[in-house]
């Protein structure tokens, strides 16, 4: 019987974090929201650990269609070379789907759901009988000008980058690919404005992740005598930490007094984990701001709990899973006015910074950092806020829902294309 959705998930895994994460909670909410089986795309590597984490009933509903590219089985998705693997994998997925589609006839819809950059909607919308649902997709969104220190020499690379996104909307493929998608999930406003006008009527605008429930509730807030600010991530130029040490290094020289107060755990690890130590050493912040790597989740956790706000400084980023934890363990947040941040926090739980310089971008986070650490209402009021915000917009289950949703409506569309041909 034809009834089977097929996920795309190059990551997936319930023991990893970040695009695996995504591509593990998609699948269970397709499992939990369709009444047919379900298979899953996805590499070796996560094969395993994806069986033994479902439960016997789901896992007895789904079928793992797992592949790598020779030679390629081990390669960690933090690779220097991942991106073009992924394309050349998705590639060879095209033909994987095509032979389980000739032998089974079971597939009726496909869902393109990890690593979905807008310029990559891989192939799998050329299957034939089946509908495709792209996303969801970002990587529409584009660092600001004023951005530049932070990237060095990288920044032509950026300015390439920016180009070839601002063309997509002209790009035949993915032109093509958005004409033969049923329905396309966005995750940001850029990411929409990134494609062809005509692809907006189907598009869906909805975060790629999510989070399972609210882990706290908003404490009382009392000045304090420390004050402590968090921040995780990825050590890279995008994720932009430098932003909040020059920050830091500003109220040092402005209002030593408050400086005094304040705590800095930075948590994460990357390829700018030895410039960001020399940095700290350099401003002079080496005893305020601890560095702590990068921690398995369970210990995070405390973190979130123990701090009083959280800044999220990426000048680059399609959401912000970090920012949907924070919100979640009851901790409010900055970030800048634009991209994921936006999208997460113009429903509540912090406060969203504009910058047109990068200069003025420093002076307006430490700006919000110097009003909240003398504002308890206020902290706890976003709090609050960013509670309300989880349990409205940001749970997993609703990523479910709208899944069912979406199905409901292919499974409509066919019963009239089916009652039309009758006729």
């Amino acid at each position: 019987m034809k009834d089977c959705v097929l996920i795309s998930a190059f990551a997936c895994d319930p023991s990893m974090g970040s695009e695996p994460y995504v591509g593990w909670n998609w699948l269970k909410q397709i499992l939990t929201v369709s009444d047919g089986n379900v298979v899953l795309l996805t590499r070796r590597m996560h094969e395993r650990p994806v069986r033994e984490a479902l439960e016997p009933a789901s896992r007895a509903r789904l079928d793992i269609v797992a592949f790598d590219l020779p030679g390629c089985a081990g390669m960690a998705h933090h690779h220097s070379l991942m991106k073009p693997y992924y394309v050349f994998w998705q590639v060879a997925a095209l033909f994987v789907v095509l032979v389980y589609q000739l032998r089974h006839r079971s597939l009726a819809v496909i869902q393109q759901c990890t690593y979905n950059v807008v310029d990559m909607p891989g192939l799998l919308w050329l299957v034939p009988g089946t509908r495709f649902i792209w996303g969801p997709v970002g990587g529409g969104q584009i660092p600001p000008a004023w951005a530049k220190p932070l990237y060095g020499r990288g920044w032509i690379k950026q300015r390439w980058r920016t180009l070839m996104k601002r063309t997509l909307r002209f790009n035949p493929y993915i032109c093509l690919a958005s004409y033969c998608s049923s329905s396309i999930l966005v995750a940001n406003q850029d990411t929409l404005e990134m494609l062809p006008r005509f692809a907006h009527r189907k598009c869906i605008k909805t975060l790629e992740t999510a989070v399972s429930g609210v882990t706290a509730s908003p404490a009382a807030q009392e000045p304090k005598e420390s004050f402590t600010l968090l921040w995780v991530g990825r050590l890279e130029p995008r994720k932009a930490l430098k932003l909040l040490l020059d920050a830091i290094a500003q109220i040092k020289a402005d209002q030593p007094q408050a400086y005094e107060r304040l705590r800095i755990k930075v948590l994460g690890t990357g390829p700018d984990a030895q410039k960001t130590e020399v940095e700290v050493a350099a401003l002079g912040l080496a005893g305020k701001v601890e560095l702590l790597g990068a921690l398995p989740f369970a210990e995070v956790q405390p973190l979130y709990e123990g701090a009083d706000l959280f800044v999220f400084t990426s000048v680059q980023d399609t959401s912000g899973n970090v920012l949907l934890e924070s919100l979640a363990s009851g901790l409010p947040a900055i970030a800048l006015n634009h991209q994921g941040p936006r999208e997460i926090l113009q429903n509540g739980g912090g406060r969203l910074i504009d910058a047109h310089s990068y200069n003025e971008a420093v002076k307006e986070f430490a700006r919000a950092i110097l009003e909240l650490m003398d504002a308890p209402q206020l902290l706890r009021a976003y709090a609050q806020a960013g509670l309300e915000n989880i349990q409205k917009h940001c749970l997993w289950e609703q990523k479910g829902e709208l899944f069912r949703t979406l199905l409901d409506a292919q499974g409509k569309s066919a019963k009239s294309h089916l009652a039309s041909d009758q006729a």
